[in-house]
């Protein structure tokens, strides 16, 4: 997966950014306690998705919907149908229905979705240092190629995420974090095959 020419490009990444830390190979030993941005390369769409501390293969927790009751013995059917009815809808009303489980985690819970708001801080930090004279217009420059989705298409909201044109973006955002101070670590774990390609 990691070709030479990958990691010629790494070599000229980090030549280029004064021997700063870049990002690391899936495998690569994590300091504990840190926070990961695993990056996946999605060739259909020719850029890096982003995940927090988890993959874009996790799945949302199954789903406990409402358990139905057992009827009464002096409980018509009716009545036992009334109930149920009732029941599931003030059950949903506390705990959500199927499709709200599922919305919560592509918006809100899934690791490319927890990416989404991470990121904004990490710029919102960035902007507060430029302010302070502590960063440098360069470094919104170098993070150009960091993009925030909100929904595939038309009727469908349940793509939330961020995504990364290239490596060498990646490579700018493992430096943004250190600058910042952020514990955590930009992991490389899908490449893209043309960073390998001669």
């Amino acid at each position: 997966m990691f070709t030479p020419a990958w990691f010629k490009l790494v070599a000229e990444t980090k030549s280029a950014t004064d021997g700063k830390q870049l990002p690391a190979k899936a495998g690569e030993k994590i300091k504990p306690g840190w926070s990961v941005i695993n990056a996946f390369w999605n060739k259909h769409d020719g850029r890096f998705e982003l995940c927090l501390n988890g993959t874009i293969y996790d799945g949302p927790p199954e789903y406990e919907g409402f358990a139905t009751p057992d009827q009464e013995d002096d409980e018509t059917d009716e009545d036992y149908e009334e109930r149920v009815e009732q029941e599931r809808e003030d059950w949903e009303d506390e705990h959500g229905t199927e499709d709200d489980h599922e919305q919560s985690w592509y918006r809100e819970k899934c690791p490319g979705a927890r990416a989404v708001p991470y990121l904004h801080e990490v710029f919102d930090d960035l902007e507060e240092k430029a302010s302070d004279s502590e960063s440098s217009d360069e470094d919104y420059e170098e993070l150009g190629g960091i993009d925030f989705h909100d929904g595939a298409c038309p009727g469908n909201d349940t793509y939330y995420a961020a995504t990364a044109n290239d490596y060498e973006t990646l490579a700018a955002l493992q430096v943004v974090l250190n600058k910042l101070r952020r514990r955590c670590r930009v992991v490389i774990v899908e490449p893209n095959p043309r960073d390998g390609s001669n």
